[in-house]
């Protein structure tokens, strides 16, 4: 084996550039940067062939960003990869509430997860919200339930 030096500073560039050497087809050119990060993020290559997109899923993000969208993830080490400082020149946040006490407290009062409880916490935020959930299911059915429910706005449109 043969260990590259690369400067701290070019680590990630030289690392996306090695997911794009190893994947076997192009990727659509609007979507590959975030498909490339999340490979980068999970090592995983797979994700170049079964993530699925929404119709419209980068221009309903860019605008609800562009409104000062607040980014809710289901686990605190997804929280951790989002580039805080990015989301602040755009006036957005992110959050986590899986460790909030009161989410814990209801999550055991009513008998379930405490990603669906912190879900049913993020139903509160004004303003646009993004779910990014990548590690609870529970989380997702929660969603679902407080969309049927009308509990959640419809996603931001231009």
């Amino acid at each position: 084996m043969i260990l590259e030096q690369v400067l701290p500073q070019e680590i990630e560039k030289r690392s996306f550039e090695i997911i794009e050497s190893e994947l076997k087809h192009p990727l659509d050119p609007e979507l590959a940067p975030i498909i490339n990060r999340v490979i980068h993020t999970s090592a995983d290559f797979d994700y170049a062939e079964n993530l699925y997109f929404s119709e419209d899923v980068l221009k309903i993000a860019q605008d609800a960003l562009r409104k000062g969208a607040t980014i809710v993830t289901d686990t605190n080490m997804g929280l951790s990869g989002i580039n805080k400082p990015a989301l602040k020149r755009l006036g957005c946040k992110a959050v986590c509430f899986i460790s909030d006490e009161d989410v814990a407290k209801s999550a055991r009062e009513n008998g379930m997860t405490r990603a669906a409880a912190s879900m049913e916490k993020a139903a509160g935020i004004p303003g646009p919200v993004i779910f990014a959930i990548g590690n609870a299911p529970t989380a997702l059915v929660k969603i679902d339930e407080l969309r049927k429910q009308g509990k959640l706005r419809k996603p931001c449109r231009k």
